[in-house]
């Protein structure tokens, strides 16, 4: 059950393009909790206790990671694999959310993608996304440690100022 912030930087060529690619790892969670949430039953948002917590869906591991200027929430769970000595197990991605964060669009900002539920610090919806369908849903992901729901939204936190501080920097640098 850790939380590692700032783990790395990673600079990358794109394929055939002088593109540079920054890739940094904002936060690695060993423990999260993924649950099928139903539809916000009030404008006042969602509520972890209608999310059956003692029956989660799955636990997981959660990763958030900026690409460029996108967000990737990567939630990755283990499961047996196939052919292997018994016991042996393989990690699968099992929920992805892909995030953009647009400043100057209203409906495009961090709550659009994640949302803190109303009743506790731990517990957030997270819209996933199946990018073969582009089907959208709310999934529950919720964290035994306070602190690791603390570095999750710290994360988001850091990924939205970043983006401000650039912003604001290539503005200064076109005047």
């Amino acid at each position: 059950q850790t939380s590692i912030p700032y783990l790395s930087t990673t600079l990358t060529m794109a394929d055939s393009t002088d593109k540079v690619v920054m890739e940094q790892s904002l936060v690695k969670i060993d423990e999260a909790f993924v649950y099928r949430i139903p539809p916000m039953k009030s404008a006042d948002g969602h509520r972890a206790e209608d999310w059956n917590l003692a029956k989660p869906l799955a636990t997981c591991k959660l990763e958030a990671l900026r690409r460029d200027n996108s967000l990737c929430i990567n939630i990755m769970a283990d499961r047996p694999k196939p052919g292997a000595p018994a016991g042996a197990t393989e990690t699968y991605l099992f929920a992805q959310s892909n995030i953009t964060v647009d400043f100057s669009n209203p409906s495009h900002k961090m709550d659009r993608w994640v949302m803190s539920v109303v009743d506790s610090s731990r517990y957030f919806a997270l819209r996933i996304s199946d990018p073969k369908t582009g089907r959208e849903a709310f999934i529950g992901v919720g964290f035994r440690e306070r602190m690791d729901a603390t570095n999750f939204k710290m994360s988001l936190q850091d990924y939205e100022n970043s983006l401000k501080r650039e912003e604001k920097a290539a503005a200064l640098q076109r005047q």
